[in-house]
């Protein structure tokens, strides 16, 4: 795309703020798939290093080590194109919320054309670890939501929800 770096900023403002974005309420972990077994229902991704498989689930209250805040989001296809968005939503958590994150990037069940053309059909789940980095990532989140929600018409807006 031929823009210059403030209309890519305003176009990736408008395309988080036209996103259906859920923050999950619980927190996830990665945990060892058994050899030949399928995911969990609750699996949000699945991940092979090798011959070995992770999923990333629910915490339970065992799990107190790598729990992770998640947030998804699922892109409009009334907005502009998506393109660029993870390396924007990056360079912003860093500058604005001194931490990173974790994306998992899956197929959007829609998988219509414009969706295609908008984010090639790619759905994002993105993950911070627990505690004051995760904070800063939720708040950044909001706040980019927020900074692109004043660009779209009133209405518009697909809006976010918070899921358990």
């Amino acid at each position: 795309m031929n823009e210059s770096d403030a209309e890519f900023d305003d176009r990736l403002c408008h395309v988080i703020a036209l996103a259906a974005t859920t923050f999950f309420l619980d927190d996830y972990v990665w945990k060892s798939m058994a050899m030949g077994g399928g995911p969990a229902a609750d699996a949000l991704a699945c991940v092979a290093d090798g011959t070995a498989w992770h999923q990333f689930v629910p915490a339970t209250s065992g799990d107190t080590q790598g729990r992770f805040r998640v947030v998804l989001f699922r892109f409009s296809e009334k907005g502009p194109s998506a393109i660029g968005f993870v390396a924007w939503l990056h360079t912003h958590l860093r500058k604005m919320g001194r931490t990173g994150a974790i994306v998992i990037c899956g197929k959007d069940r829609r998988a219509s054309p414009t969706l295609f053309d908008i984010c090639q059909g790619a759905l994002d789940y993105w993950a911070c670890p627990v505690g004051p980095a995760a904070d800063r990532f939720l708040n950044v989140i909001e706040t980019l939501i927020e900074r692109g929600s004043t660009q779209v018409t009133k209405g518009s807006v697909a809006g976010t929800s918070r899921q358990s």
